[in-house]
């Protein structure tokens, strides 16, 4: 192992610190020079740079080649030993000394993360429920299992806690920045804590609305009156829902920008245009306008199976609540169906407006002004 290996752990510590500590005085500028410090201490001139530059030019077979020596050795059980010899007495009790304070801020940094994506699983969990499994195109959850996802992280929840609780550890008490809410792990059962993040979802979807046109707000806000007091509610709130998605499209993109869009990142596939009446104007399809707006207008990416399973949900959600408008029996299980639609498309475009719009430089607040421009 280098000389500058336990620094470098040091460091990464130091730093993941500095970035759970959101109470302190310094701003993130300060904390991102306190970073850059610390790394250019352990690696002066421009090692830094050109340590870099050679592992950007590591392939898989020489990541094997430098870990496989050391796997082996740790494989004939004499894993202490070789520590010990490999890393001189001083590294090793340093080594121990440290490890479970940093593992646990580790832990620590882990839970955070799983606290703040808690709300986007559950927006993909319900956009996936109308999909079926090869519509779902590889994604965790299945029909005959919702909330997998959130299940998932509830029992890593649990596990950091029985970590914590084996060795009689504490955030708190070791001075890390935990938040009052971050001390324990989460009491409420599973059940509980998908109803608890869909009224977050419901929430943040009327601001996001808010935020871009009255008229979807108007959608949302009319979609749940129409099922809770108006005689033909199945209708009024499917029509609803289809004109909130009807719109949001519409609005995003022209039909004109989509076939662009097509030609340059889907070329030859023809399920994404049509010609009206057979041999007129070229139209892009609901499907083409849904992906437009799912990669917020981006190139899709290598791996994009995530958008593609989006943009197929706000399809689904808008036909099948046509149907519905056009059956409408007025049965609650056709309001319970329109619902689960609801929570499908508010999964959908939260989770895109979060994860692809807000995060590309500048196309969120483009997509307000067209809301603006169109108003």
């Amino acid at each position: 192992m280098p000389d500058f290996a336990l620094d470098v752990m040091d460091a990464v510590v130091e730093s993941l610190h500095d970035v759970l500590d959101t109470d302190g005085s310094r701003s993130w500028e300060h904390r991102l020079e306190a970073l850059a410090s610390r790394f250019q201490a352990i690696f002066p001139g421009n090692d830094v740079d050109q340590l870099l530059e050679k592992l950007a030019r590591f392939t898989e077979s020489d990541i094997k080649a430098v870990i496989d020596p050391y796997v082996a050795r740790f494989k004939n059980g004499s894993a202490k030993t070789f520590l010990h010899r490999l890393m001189g007495s001083g590294g090793y009790s340093r080594l121990v000394s440290g490890w479970e304070a940093d593992w646990a801020l580790c832990l620590l940094a882990l839970r955070r993360l799983m606290r703040a994506i808690l709300p986007l699983v559950q927006a993909l969990e319900d956009a996936a429920v109308p999909l079926n499994d090869r519509e779902r195109e590889g994604f965790a959850s299945s029909s005959s299992a919702n909330f997998v996802l959130i299940g998932m992280l509830l029992k890593m929840d649990s596990t950091i806690e029985s970590y914590m609780e084996r060795r009689e550890l504490s955030f708190s008490e070791l001075g890390f920045p935990a938040r009052p809410d971050e001390s324990s792990a989460l009491s409420t059962g599973l059940h509980d804590l998908v109803d608890a993040l869909r009224m977050v979802l419901d929430v943040e979807a009327e601001l996001r609305a808010s935020e871009l046109s009255d008229v979807l707000v108007r959608k949302l806000r009319g979609f749940e009156q129409a099922l809770e007091s108006s005689e033909d509610g199945i209708a009024q709130a499917a029509s609803s829902l289809v004109e909130f998605v009807d719109r949001l499209l519409r609005t995003a993109f022209t039909p004109e920008e989509v076939l662009a869009w097509v030609a340059l990142h889907y070329p030859g596939d023809k399920t994404l245009t049509y010609r009206r009446n057979g041999d007129g104007e070229l139209i892009p399809t609901k499907r083409a306008a849904a992906l437009c707006f799912s990669h917020a207008g981006q190139a899709p990416n290598p791996d994009s199976s995530l958008n593609s399973m989006l943009a197929t949900t706000l399809v689904k959600v808008r036909k099948d609540a046509e149907q519905l408008k056009h059956a409408d029996r007025g049965t609650p299980e056709e309001a319970e169906e329109l619902r689960m639609l609801m929570k499908a498309m508010r999964g959908a475009v939260t989770f895109v407006l979060r994860a692809n719009w807000i995060l590309s430089e500048g196309q969120y607040e483009r997509l307000q002004q067209r809301f603006a421009k169109a108003a």
